[in-house]
């Protein structure tokens, strides 16, 4: 069903030109995450609605969002127009692609902006990935090859290294091992495609670099900073010295293939406040009136101009470790976990408008001349 379905909005398609880059053939490619809660009607999207319900985050939500009134709003974005102005967003910040984290058919709502980016007849040059999840691949064994063999064929999708199809696996998967991953290799060879770079996303550092070879991957990343859910989170700059230390110089000791992981912010407090079901915590409600409460904003939320420097540091750590970052590119956390605490996505502005200030501070790393 999805092979036919795919395979007929790509005939359908009138393709752009897709550039490698900035047009600096050295320049790091720069990538986001996506996790897609924010289109439809359904269970997640009602969660964020109501994580993001209380008038102190109402700063957070995504553009297209609605404001009903006291601790109500409506948040569905599915709709090919909210896709074709957020791939304008991207284009403009100078984003090379997407990394969507796929759910197959098992939610079908979290794919819908990944189909309608498959839609759009204009591009404007951003590619995709995908970002799969370990248990979802072990529930799906080798049935997964063939899914993964048709996006690898889309002339969007995001390679590395003359052609590698680039894509991300979040925690080792527990079933599938190294013989299944070289099948994967090998049917790519197969159908004219070169192998995949594979790379894992964990959160153990030295436990990753096992199983990376172990299961025969080529680099590491990660998803997020980390760190725990918490009323109480770090600073945006205490985040960043966070990440470089945990991840980038541990990568760097160890000597370890990696993806540049870049944060655009981590803060759960709405989720604490308010979990949804997915996240097993226990509340801790706000108790003050919705007519008193004022947009929480402080040292925890990156301003534009922080989030700019942020980037820029992950650019030249990318640039000056080059023999460990083969593929030459940075990953963001996250084009949209707005309720999570990081968002490239511009939000609700004060006045209905959209609030593209995090949009324009990356366009102005991403898009000089020394870029």
């Amino acid at each position: 069903m999805f092979r036919a379905v795919f395979l007929s909005i790509l005939c359908g398609l009138t393709l752009a030109p897709v550039s490698p880059g900035a047009g600096i053939e050295d320049a790091p490619t720069v990538g986001a995450i996506r996790w897609d809660g924010w289109y439809g009607d359904e269970t997640v999207t009602k969660a964020v609605e109501y994580t993001l319900g209380q008038p102190k985050y109402h700063f957070r939500l995504p553009w297209f969002a609605e404001i009903l009134g006291g601790d109500k709003v409506r948040i569905n974005g599915d709709s090919q127009a909210v896709i074709e102005k957020e791939i304008s967003y991207a284009a403009k910040a100078g984003l090379h692609y997407w990394a969507f984290l796929d759910y197959w058919t098992d939610a079908p709502r979290m794919q819908s902006a990944l189909m309608r980016y498959i839609e759009a007849p204009q591009k404007k040059a951003l590619r995709y990935c995908l970002i799969e999840e370990g248990g979802r691949l072990d529930e799906w064994g080798a049935k997964a090859w063939e899914h993964l063999i048709e996006h690898f064929h889309s002339p969007h999708y995001q390679t590395v290294l003359g052609g590698r199809p680039l894509l991300y696996v979040y925690i080792r998967p527990s079933k599938i091992g190294k013989r299944e991953w070289d099948e994967l290799k090998r049917q790519c060879a197969a159908a004219g495609l070169k192998v995949p770079y594979l790379v894992l996303m964990g959160w153990d550092v030295e436990q990753d670099a096992k199983d990376m070879v172990k299961l025969g991957f080529d680099a590491l990343s990660s998803y997020a900073r980390g760190g725990a859910y918490s009323m109480e989170p770090q600073s945006y700059d205490e985040q960043c010295a966070q990440l470089r230390k945990g991840l980038w110089e541990k990568w760097r000791a160890l000597n370890t293939p990696c993806v540049t992981l870049a944060s655009s912010g981590w803060d759960t407090r709405p989720r604490n406040e308010r979990p949804p079901s997915w996240i097993k915590l226990e509340a801790t409600p706000d108790a003050t009136p919705f007519s008193e409460q004022k947009p929480l904003v402080d040292a925890v939320t990156a301003t534009p101009e922080q989030l700019g420097a942020h980037l820029q540091s992950a650019l030249d750590w990318t640039k000056a470790n080059r023999d460990i970052n083969l593929a030459n590119t940075v990953l963001i956390y996250a084009w949209n976990e707005h309720d999570e605490g990081g968002w490239l996505q511009p939000t609700l502005g004060l006045h209905g408008e959209p609030n593209d200030a995090r949009i324009r501070a990356l366009e102005k790393v991403l898009r000089s001349p020394a870029h």
